[in-house]
């Protein structure tokens, strides 16, 4: 795979960047935090979609791009001399994903799944192996020599794909052991055969016996029905002289309580006839004592009239009264109210009538002071901030001088640590001018805002003052319109009271007459209601004669009835114990059916259980027998998982023996050329530990300094991309190289550039990237990545813009 060039619009940090991308050495410089990894990560995210982001979806497209940009990253590359275009872009307010990959001229797939299951079969990897394939970080380097040797293998065996056939080996032994288990299983099943065969044997003995006992049963069931019908009609006999004997007894019973009812009744009415008898002598003795009444009724209505005229001229004064008082109340009320009035008018007078609009102005003022106090101080606690962070990077680095870490590649600053802390000590004194100047824009805006806020809270008190004022006017107004009002309808009252009362005489009442005619009074009309009540009970007195006669003839008649109904019933001539023998004998008949029936019923239930049970032995039989079957299939299956389980081990242990001199190989000619031929030959033993051939015999890289130490693995991570291409048929590709020079010396750093250009025949590009300033002049081919002022960086090719 060859890469022909890069185009890149809002893509992190990055707005917008062109590279050609020639088939040279390649140096990608700029700080730490500039966006030169950005660059890598855009050619997988191109490929291979959001699995190649460092973070979520959210967090790919530039936040400084517009509302209406979209994201897009753009490759050309090769793919044995066939050209390719490659094109992804995130779309719209949702960001959805769009990708589209053209052969020439000639779209070949559309879509995200389509596209990456296409770059996989064209390169023959999946994103895990284009990153070992094409990407070496100093990270890797490290563990390529830190790790223990169980770990260092696995590791190694990750990154040449051999973990796949592992987890293969993996599946399949997880696969065999299912097989076996259910193997097993069977046999247990098989294994009951034998008991099955003898259980329906013997539900077939049994079914034939219950055949044979079946005719009795049903005999005897027929016998015990007939019995009890039989019984049954003898008892349906008696049961209807009985009906007729019980209705005789309870028709005697009613004739015989109507009779009694009757007598009661009889005696009752005579009881009353004597009652009224004496109620009309009462009668004729009040008649006499009521002729008196039409004259005290006459005299008590004269009395009754002067008592009218009385009340009247009474009310009449206390109304008058009254309405004098409240109309001296109303009037003392108007005059305090007029004084109130006054003093509120006095008032208003006092304050300004746009006093509201001056509040709301000043209001305005105020907020506004506020805004910009807020935003300076959220500025000043920025560059504060930033200003700490600064002072603590200094510290560290004076701390521990050359020895400091760089919190990017995490490798000693060396000799740029001069630049560095220049720039550091640059950047903190820029910040302390600013955080003073602000430092003093705020205290001006302190002030300020402290006038503002005393004019505002006089204004407010005035305001809430003069409205108070308007409303206690409107009130006073009105409560005075309402008190005039009032008070001149008191005075056209006062005056209609006085002329009624002139127009009313008095009146001189006897009360003593009064009270003496009124108790005569209703002694009378008391008498004269009791008159009424007794005339109003004589009225029954026919009614009860002709009663008490009708009585006696219904008497007479039901004794009669009585007789002729205990006649009839002597001649039933029903019989109570033969009913009872009839009903023990009918009981016991119904037991010997119950019986009868309860043995058939179990007889067929017997049937019926024994019937399902044979018919579930003959299914677990044809069950058994299928099983057989498959049990030869699975068996034979788990002959040929363990043969294919082998041949896979077999095949992991000649990948293995044949990959591990393989990379040796590769490893040693790479490092003799890095090192001048000072190391010609380097081998990985069984465990996968790194030894160098020097003297006259093979030492572990531990035994080198650190330059070698790290230049040795960078060998063996080169000689791993090289068979991983090769193995995938990519015989012309590219690598990049992350941070590789931390630890090199100068004379090394231009070792490794001059090695590495040395590589072309099998890595046409290579792309080196580091924070390193002094491989500027190294390399054959500039990328910067430097940082604007805006937050975004742009891309320079040789001192070119881009962007």
């Amino acid at each position: 795979m060859r890469l022909l060039s890069l185009d890149i619009n809002n893509f992190r940090v990055i707005r917008k960047a062109t590279l050609p991308l020639p088939d040279r050495v390649i140096g990608v410089i700029g700080p730490n935090g500039a966006g030169k990894s950005s660059l890598v990560e855009a050619i997988a995210w191109v490929l291979y979609g959001n699995q190649a982001a460092r973070s979520g979806k959210d967090e790919i497209k530039s936040q400084f791009a517009g509302a209406g940009e979209n994201c897009e990253v753009t490759l050309d590359f090769e793919v044995n001399d066939v050209p390719y275009k490659v094109t992804r872009r995130l779309v719209g307010r949702k960001e959805k994903a769009e990708v589209e990959l053209f052969r020439g001229e000639a779209a070949e797939s559309v879509g995200v799944n389509e596209t990456r299951q296409y770059v996989g079969q064209l390169l023959g990897l999946d994103f895990k192996g284009f990153l070992t394939s094409f990407l070496a970080r100093q990270q890797e380097l490290n563990a390529l020599s830190d790790l223990q040797p169980s770990k260092r293998r696995d590791h190694l065996a990750g990154m040449l794909g051999i973990e796949r056939l592992d987890r293969g080996i993996i599946k399949l032994k997880e696969d065999l052991r299912l097989e076996s288990r259910q193997i097993e299983f069977m046999e247990q099943q098989l294994s009951h055969r034998t008991n099955l065969a003898a259980e329906i044997e013997r539900l077939t003995t049994h079914l034939g016996q219950l055949s044979g006992r079946q005719v009795s049963i049903e005999t005897g069931v027929r016998n015990a029905e007939a019995a009890v019908k039989s019984v049954s009609d003898r008892a349906a006999q008696l049961q209807d002289t009985k009906s007729q004997w019980t209705q005789l007894t309870a028709q005697i019973q009613a004739e015989q309580g109507s009779l009694t009812s009757l007598e009661q009744r009889q005696a009752d009415l005579q009881k009353e006839a004597d009652k009224l008898a004496k109620m009309k002598t009462q009668a004729k003795t009040l008649a006499g004592t009521l002729q008196a009444l039409p004259k005290v009724r006459r005299e008590l209505e004269k009395h009754k009239a002067a008592r009218s005229s009385v009340d009247v001229r009474k009310q009449i004064i206390t109304q008058l009264e009254a309405a004098r008082s409240d109309l001296k109340n109303v009037t003392g009320a108007i005059e305090l109210g007029q004084g109130r009035l006054k003093s509120t008018k006095a008032k208003l007078k006092a304050i300004p009538a746009d006093v509201a609009e001056q509040l709301k102005q000043t209001q305005s003022n105020l907020e506004d002071a506020r805004t910009s106090f807020s935003r300076l101080k959220a500025t000043r606690d920025s560059l504060a901030t930033q200003a700490d962070k600064l002072t603590r990077q200094v510290g560290q680095v004076d701390r521990f001088g050359p020895d400091s870490v760089c919190d990017r590649c995490h490798r000693p600053l060396g000799e740029d640590l001069p630049t560095i802390r220049k720039h550091l000590i640059e950047e903190l004194d820029s910040l302390k001018k600013q955080l003073a100047e602000h430092d003093r824009d705020l205290l001006k805006q302190e002030k300020g805002g402290g006038q503002l806020k005393k004019q505002w809270s006089e204004l407010d008190r005035q305001t809430k003052t003069r409205y108070e004022a308007e409303v206690d006017r409107i009130a006073d107004e009105k409560e005075q319109a309402t008190l005039e009002k009032r008070k001149t309808d008191l005075t056209t009252a006062v005056d209609k009271l006085t002329e009624q009362l002139a127009q009313t005489a008095e009146v001189t009442l006897d009360e003593e007459a009064h009270t003496r005619l009124s108790e005569q009074l209703a002694q009378l009309e008391e008498g004269q209601n009791q008159r009424q009540l007794l005339l109003g009970k004589l009225d029954r007195l026919p009614v009860v004669s002709k009663e008490s006669t009708e009585t006696k003839t219904k008497l007479n008649q039901a004794a009669g009835a009585i007789d002729k109904l205990n006649a009839r019933l002597t001649a039933l001539n029903y019989d109570q114990k033969a009913a009872d023998q009839v009903a023990t004998e009918l009981v016991t008949a119904q037991e010997h059916l119950d019986k009868a029936r309860g043995e058939q019923y179990a007889h067929t239930k017997d049937v019926e259980i024994t019937q399902s049970e044979m018919n579930e032995k003959l299914r677990q039989k044809q069950a058994l027998e299928k099983a057989e079957a498959e049990l030869e299939e699975h068996q034979t299956s788990r002959y040929h998982r363990e043969k294919l389980g082998l041949l896979m081990a077999e095949f992991r242990q000649h990948l293995i023996t044949r990959i591990r001199p393989r990379l040796a190989d590769l490893s040693s000619g790479l490092f003799s050329d890095m090192t001048g031929g000072k190391y010609s030959m380097v081998e990985l033993d069984e465990k996968y530990n790194l030894r160098v051939w020097d003297s006259g015999q093979f030492f572990g890289v531990e035994r080198f300094s650190g330059g070698e130490k790290d230049l040795a693995n960078l060998c063996l991570r080169l000689a791993i991309s090289l068979a991983l291409t090769e193995s995938a048929g990519l015989s012309r590709s590219f690598v990049i190289l992350d941070e590789v020079f931390g630890s090199q010396d100068n004379e090394r750093k231009e070792l490794i550039i001059g090695a590495l250009g040395s590589l072309k025949n099998r890595f046409p590009q290579l792309l080196l990237i580091t924070h390193v300033e002094d491989i500027r002049d190294r390399v054959e081919e500039l990328i910067e990545v430097r940082p604007t002022s805006q937050g975004y960086s742009e891309v320079i090719v040789n001192e070119v813009a881009v962007g």
